[in-house]
């Protein structure tokens, strides 16, 4: 059935009072001065999009560890992850790959994950690269997220189909597709029901946000969009 009133409006609201910390690094900055904020969630893409897109390798370290300090900024090893990220990478550089695939505009997670960067095995943080690459396309599939997914459903939902390991989901073809229909349900929901005001990125955002408000208002949502 069509999403309600309600659920229109609850949603909605969820994507206005969408809550993460907005912490980012500096590198320019004494390590004391750190973390600096960004003063919304567009800034901080626009900062990270920015390090993502440079072709100068220190910017895309930076911006690829800026995911790794942002996505953990509610974890009590961050800065440990952040460490051992920045004392691996640098190995990696220049980064021509990873320039490759972003300038065709739609790299995957599978070739992502193959270029073997610290910490980017997965599809939490990997997907947090596309998110920041494109918000208007591609958004974050993580464990949070993952508590949409279902055995029993009236309509079958992409994330239903999910494979989960405890702590983490894993890159696989099948996987893949999932993450891809993740992102057309979230693209479907703002045209649908909000003239296509919102991006991909933003109804991930609003479903996070109501996961941690209200679970079962999630899934009703989830169950009939």
């Amino acid at each position: 059935m069509p999403l309600n009133r309600t659920q229109i409006e609850a949603l909605q609201h969820s994507i206005h009072t969408y809550s993460f910390p907005l912490d980012y690094y500096d590198h320019t900055l004494p390590k004391q001065q750190n973390p600096q904020v960004a003063s919304s969630i567009q800034q901080l893409e626009s900062i990270i999009q920015t390090q993502l897109r440079s072709t100068v390798p220190t910017d895309i370290e930076q911006g690829l560890g800026n995911i790794i300090y942002w996505g953990n900024a509610t974890a009590g090893y961050r800065d440990s992850r952040f460490a051992k990220f920045n004392s691996l990478i640098g190995s990696f550089a220049p980064y021509a790959s990873f320039n490759g695939l972003v300038s065709t505009g739609a790299p995957s997670l599978a070739a992502l994950k193959r270029l073997g960067f610290p910490s980017y095995s997965n599809i939490s943080f990997v997907s947090k690269i596309l998110m920041f690459l494109n918000p208007q396309e591609y958004c974050v599939l993580d464990l949070q997220i993952c508590k949409l997914k279902k055995q029993a459903r009236p309509i079958s939902r992409a994330l239903d189909r999910l494979t989960l390991y405890p702590t983490s989901i894993p890159i696989t073809q099948a996987n893949e597709q999932v993450y891809d229909l993740w992102r057309s349900e979230c693209r479907c929901i703002s045209s649908t029901y909000y003239d296509g005001r919102y991006r991909v990125a933003d109804v991930e955002r609003g479903f996070f946000q109501l996961i941690k408000n209200d679970l079962a208002q999630a899934h009703s949502i989830y169950d009939d969009f």
